[in-house]
């Protein structure tokens, strides 16, 4: 059995090249944990899975000890961790990304579709995660293109939004689909569609072409008004409606996630889970905000009350 340094969070990426390489081993171990597979770490460096595998073990190389393999690891950590926010980001009020129950079901539909090529979709109220979810998948697995939708893509715009990422260049649509396709045949690949409520059924239907030519699977992650529109369209859409072979609604958060979040910038939040939860509303976007003004009453000398977290959710709240 492996055993490695015990860390006791996750650090910034400014630490990673100032790690001792057993660290470096507990940091692998820690983020592996929080969604980010060890395939996913090991592309990211260059290598393939079974490296790390013997890398992690001290078997890589003569004596375990290969300073080219090590420094591409560190570099593609740095790089991960930056991605993913794994320490917060205070200055912009941001809490760190972890796996929340909203996180994990858009992670379950997301490994469904991108590993048997399905269609899928996920919808729920604004402000619950989903987007920083589909951005933590995307970050943490191989084969991954996430695509943010505007409703003023037109389908030129969609589908090279979803070519850049592939370096994938041609100058009209049937051209970049073309060569979309032929990206994502060589992997089991996933597409993820963010704010999809904003697509027409024509765009809908153009990125449909891709998971027919290419087998790729397809996510289309949106407010409850995406599934509403499919609903109404399937009569006239039958052959696209029907081809979304898996469907999840998320909710509002629950009282594990807020103790989850909360804890990394008010470690007193025990015995007030409950006011935090009421004070949101199971929104995500209005815990972060509430907890990050109450951070700065609690460091200015504040106590925690019931009270206080009425009270600053109050001023917070807009509508």
């Amino acid at each position: 059995m492996e055993e490695h340094a015990q860390l006791k969070g996750i650090p910034g990426a400014e630490s990673v090249q100032g790690m001792s390489a057993d660290d470096l081993r507990g940091l692998v171990e820690l983020i592996s944990k929080h969604g980010v597979t060890r395939r996913f770490i090991a592309e990211s460096a260059g290598y393939s899975g079974s490296a790390l595998s013997s890398w992690m073990k001290g078997t890589y190389g003569k004596g375990g000890d290969d300073r080219t393999f090590e420094l591409a690891l560190r570099s593609a950590i740095e790089r991960i961790l930056q991605k993913r926010f794994f320490s917060g980001n205070k200055a912009s009020g941001k809490f760190p990304r972890l796996i929340t129950t909203v996180a994990q079901s858009i992670f379950t539909a997301a490994q469904s579709c991108h590993q048997q090529g399905l269609m899928g979709l996920v919808t729920g109220p604004a402000g619950r995660g989903k987007t920083t979810a589909a951005e933590m998948y995307a970050a943490s697995n191989s084969g991954v293109v996430y695509v943010p939708s505007s409703p003023f893509m037109t389908k030129k715009h969609l589908m090279s939004a979803i070519a850049r990422p592939l370096e994938v260049d041609a100058k009209s649509s049937y051209d970049l689909l073309v060569g979309i396709c032929e990206k994502l045949t060589k992997q089991k690949s996933l597409i993820i569609i963010d704010e999809a409520e904003h697509l027409s059924l024509d765009l809908l239907d153009a990125v449909r072409q891709i998971n027919d030519w290419s087998g790729a699977g397809l996510l289309f992650i949106g407010q409850e008004q995406f599934y509403t529109m499919l609903a109404k369209a399937r009569r006239s859409h039958e052959y696209l409606v029907d081809r979304f072979k898996l469907r999840m609604a998320v909710r509002d958060l629950v009282s594990s996630d807020v103790e989850l979040l909360v804890s990394t910038e008010i470690p007193e939040v025990n015995g007030y889970v409950s006011e935090f939860l009421k004070a949101c509303g199971g929104s995500a976007r209005l815990l972060e905000t509430l907890t990050y003004n109450l951070r700065e009453l609690v460091e200015a000398g504040e106590k925690l009350s019931p009270r206080i977290i009425h009270d600053t959710a109050e001023s917070v709240k807009i509508f």
